[in-house]
């Protein structure tokens, strides 16, 4: 059960799942490598999707009731905490429940083309999280992100 409050129905990570694997399948066909998960940016993708359903109906971008509320901070804290310094996500919901919930999310995230982008870059690592409003409204967040080359790195590899 999510820690969002007593609306939630589910945290979604057997859709997460799905998702991640579609957002790869995605890549697939767009001639992109699959990019591996990492926890703590599923963990900062899981707090944005709780934010989104805690708050839901309180902001809307381009009609669609979710937002990057927190972007810099969520970027902030994958710099800090696992050092990426490149940073990207990709925000949506859907109502309709979790049964194919992946395809309607990568079908929106394709349909956009900074969405699109962000699916098929180069990332290191991504993350994803998701939370099901009892109603069955869907809330997903992906988080991309790729480690900086920082000068002890560069110093250890030519050594």
């Amino acid at each position: 059960m999510s820690s969002a409050g007593s609306q939630s129905k589910s945290s979604g990570s057997d859709l997460s799942d799905r998702i991640y694997r579609e957002v790869n399948a995605y890549r697939a066909t767009q001639g992109a490598s699959a990019v591996p998960r990492h926890a703590g940016l599923d963990r900062l993708a899981q707090k944005h999707s709780e934010f989104l359903m805690a708050n839901r109906g309180k902001f809307s971008l381009h009609g669609k009731n979710v937002s990057h509320m927190g972007f810099e901070g969520r970027h902030l804290a994958a710099r800090e905490l696992y050092n990426m310094n490149s940073f990207s996500e990709n925000v949506a919901a859907c109502s309709g429940g979790s049964a194919k919930a992946e395809f309607t999310l990568v079908k929106l995230w394709a349909d956009s083309p900074n969405h699109e982008y962000n699916m098929t870059e180069s990332w290191k690592f991504t993350g994803v999280g998701v939370c099901v409003d009892k109603d069955g409204m869907v809330f997903s967040t992906q988080l991309f992100g790729t480690p900086s080359m920082g000068q002890m790195t560069l110093t250890d590899r030519f050594r």
